[in-house]
């Protein structure tokens, strides 16, 4: 028996959890106002790239966004506060291939709320202190893949990947080059000023979401 399509009831109920009304949600997804109002009426539908930017926008599946929340026992959903993120904790160097593709040796749990982003999650342990007012030392952070340098606002935490190694800073990027800004108390940490052209630097994710050491030691 095909599932029942809820996506008109879908997209006011995110709209209104996100506090969007439907001519701010129209210009995320390059729609106008009265075309929202056609979906949530259920007298259309958009194509599926327009589906995968409400979901992406929401932060779930498409899955979710098409049929509602009756489909997420089909995908596996933990109905508990967190879930477990397994990750490689022993690699501070070599290639950026290595340090997201072996095997894990730690695991972290998120909050349930990213559960939908799980295949664009990745779990790092920080080492140092140049992000120390915001992420202390020894922390976990959890980054979510990003597409773009364009889709990062300047100062989002980023994971960055340079020269073999793995860093934690602000991002700010320019028409020639991109920063990584340390927000630390150590004012022995620089930032770093790389060209755009430097096929050696990638960005490895923005940070959603962090747990520093008091509160591994507290809870886990």
């Amino acid at each position: 028996m095909p599932k029942e399509i809820r996506f008109g009831e879908m997209v006011e109920r995110y709209m209104r959890k996100n506090k969007l009304t439907m001519k701010e949600l129209g210009e995320k997804v390059d729609r106008g106002e009265s075309t929202v109002s056609m979906w949530i009426a259920n007298k259309s539908t958009p194509p599926m790239g327009v589906v995968q930017k409400l979901a992406d926008l929401f932060g779930i599946s498409t899955d979710m966004m098409i049929y509602g929340e009756d489909s997420l026992e089909k995908v596996g959903m933990i109905f508990d506060d967190y879930f477990p993120l397994d990750y490689c904790s022993n690699l501070s160097a070599g290639t950026l291939e290595e340090l997201l593709e072996a095997d894990p040796d730690a695991r972290v749990y998120v909050p349930i709320k990213f559960q939908m982003k799980k295949d664009r999650l990745h779990a790092f342990k920080v080492n140092g202190t140049s992000m120390n007012n915001v992420i202390p030392d020894g922390s976990i952070v959890i980054t979510e893949d990003v597409t773009h340098l364009s889709k990062i606002k300047d100062g989002t935490v980023v994971v960055a990947w340079k020269e073999g190694e793995a860093t934690v800073k602000r991002l700010y990027v320019s028409d020639h080059s991109i920063t990584l800004m340390p927000d630390s108390t150590d004012k022995s940490h620089q930032p770093i000023v790389i060209s755009t052209d430097d096929s050696q630097v990638k960005i490895i994710g923005r940070v959603i979401w962090f747990m520093n050491p008091d509160d591994i030691e507290k809870y886990f």
